[in-house]
């Protein structure tokens, strides 16, 4: 009976992931030449020589950066971070964020035999740094509650809320930074104006069908209408019309259809926005009566 695999021993990892802002915009000269010089600062700092020294730090390539995943302190990873931020100001042509999350791993194979390391802990701090823009170093709430239990970490700790990140994931993030060291700007997902300004983008954002709708309601019903009630009132008048002098009223009828014109016009007027509004027709001429001609008698 072949023996059954080991079952794997979950560990608290405590993560720093770091990759490089528009890695795969960048020439294949340019992407082996930044990761060479990001591997090289981060195996300056003295959080990652005392913690491999000490055995405490698995380090894992990523292909635009790196996971160091520590288990010997839950400030090593931070530690590391402001000294590698320090080191980046002297480099502005590497951008770099960094995102960090303590949580539970545990040791896998690769198709190398070679052992490498899964689990959520390092799921997390992949997305809290996703999160970020250059320059930006990011914690999960839980790292900075941790962090936030020293005097010493709590003026670097500011929150940024909530965010929804890959598979529909809710992650808190908090912001570590002070004068010169990380980004004390908000990132890009959590600026507050992004959707406000979307929202009125949709707002605005309708068919002119919506504004003729209304319109063509109005206006069916008084041309079908019309003909009928004109009729109807010359029929039932009491006495017949007198004939139309030049300088004699409109007839009924003729008032009804200047009523039911304006009343659709004054309608058009109000619907449509300004760059659909009709012309104003023009007023119709005023009929004045020819003056009589004088004849003086011959004397």
């Amino acid at each position: 009976m072949a023996d059954e695999p080991t079952p794997k021993r979950l560990e608290i990892g405590h993560v720093l992931f770091i990759d490089i802002v528009g890695y795969s915009k960048l020439l294949s000269d340019d992407q082996a030449e930044s990761l060479h010089e990001l591997n090289h600062l981060v195996r300056e700092t003295n959080a990652f020589r005392e913690a491999e020294a000490a055995d405490k730090l698995i380090p894992l390539p990523t292909g635009d950066g790196m996971a160091l995943v520590f288990t010997n302190s839950v400030e090593a990873p931070a530690e590391c971070a402001l000294e590698l931020s320090q080191a980046l100001r002297r480099k502005p042509s590497l951008p770099v964020r960094m995102g960090i999350h303590s949580g539970p791993v545990h040791q896998v194979e690769d198709v190398n035999e070679r052992n490498n390391i899964a689990g959520a802990g390092i799921n997390i701090a992949q997305r809290v740094m996703d999160c970020g823009d250059a320059g930006h170093i990011l914690v999960s709430k839980r790292v900075a509650d941790d962090l936030a239990q020293s005097r010493r970490w709590q003026p670097y700790l500011h929150d940024l809320g909530d965010v929804e990140v890959k598979h529909g994931v809710i992650v808190s993030v908090v912001n570590l930074y002070a004068d010169v060291i990380g980004n004390p700007e908000p990132p890009e997902k959590f600026h507050p104006t992004k959707g406000a300004a979307k929202g009125r983008a949709t707002q605005h954002s309708y068919s002119p069908l919506v504004y003729l709708i209304p319109i063509v309601a109005l206006i069916v019903p008084a041309v079908i209408f019309a003909p009928a009630i004109m009729k109807s009132v010359d029929q039932n008048r009491a006495t017949p019309a007198p004939q139309v002098s030049p300088t004699a009223s409109p007839s009924l009828g003729d008032t009804i259809k200047q009523m039911v014109t304006k009343r659709v016009m004054d309608n058009l007027q109000k619907e449509l926005p300004a760059n659909l509004k009709p012309p104003t027709p023009p007023s119709p001429p005023t009929l004045s009566a020819t003056p009589e001609t004088s004849i003086t008698p011959d004397r």
